[in-house]
């Protein structure tokens, strides 16, 4: 679905209550250093990282992205291994990791209209904390974090719709799924939010096939581009 001829759509979209912010690729600049630290890892055994590879690690915990690359790849490490070698490539960039276009302006906007915000992540709480830290003042406009990879309530990882109830039911005032509005970068986000029963906007990677993306309510090729009021929210 493309951009205009989503947006033509928006009378089709529900309102909502609360959003739901996916934190790597959405909000932060991550998935380009991710995808750089695994690219170090793969250079000495002479191999790319592929797109479609990507796309299936994409929104899962650092365990199982290992486990996927080593199996693609034929690689002589361990899971521990490959993930020390992972955090050797990227601890010293964790920490100076930028937002996403338009994202400041979309989560202050939201903030000052009084629209609960959470923010999940499949991540692991070390690296979570490293990532935000730089914007810890900004990320205060969430009431919560659910951070999946350290999180003993979240069961299941994406597709599964767990971290997306959880996140939910945490709300201070628990809204019913279907007022919950997902904004996720990863077709495995995209999956787990419709499987919660949530509407999904879907900022994915600008080579992502229309066709994979086509199940999201709404696909965008930024923040920028995201207008509240399609889905009956304060507009800017």
């Amino acid at each position: 679905m493309s951009e205009l001829v989503s947006s033509s759509r928006h009378c089709c979209f529900r309102p909502v209550t609360h959003c739901i912010f996916e934190l790597d690729g959405l909000l932060l600049d991550s998935e380009r250093l991710n995808t750089r630290a695994v690219q170090q890892i793969l250079d000495p055994f002479g191999h790319i990282y592929g797109f479609d590879l990507k796309l299936r690690c994409m929104g899962k915990p650092s365990p199982e992205s290992a486990d996927m690359i080593i199996d693609s790849y034929g690689l002589p490490l361990s899971r521990t291994q490959f993930q020390r070698l992972h955090r050797l490539h990227s601890r010293d960039h964790l920490g100076s990791v930028g937002l996403m276009p338009g994202a400041e302006r979309l989560l202050r906007h939201l903030h000052a209209s009084h629209v609960p915000l959470a923010l999940e992540t499949s991540g692991s709480r070390e690296s979570y904390d490293l990532k935000v830290r730089p914007h810890a003042q900004l990320f205060e406009v969430f009431q919560h974090a659910v951070v999946g990879g350290s999180d003993s309530e979240v069961k299941r990882c994406k597709p599964s719709p767990d971290i997306f109830l959880t996140a939910a039911a945490r709300f201070k005032d628990p809204p019913e799924p279907e007022n919950c509005l997902v904004l996720e970068s990863s077709l495995l986000g995209m999956e787990a939010a419709l499987a919660a029963g949530m509407q999904v906007v879907l900022v994915p990677d600008p080579l992502l096939s229309i066709r994979l993306s086509a199940p999201a309510t709404l696909r965008l090729r930024s923040l920028e581009a995201f207008r509240p009021q399609y889905f009956g929210l304060p507009p800017f």
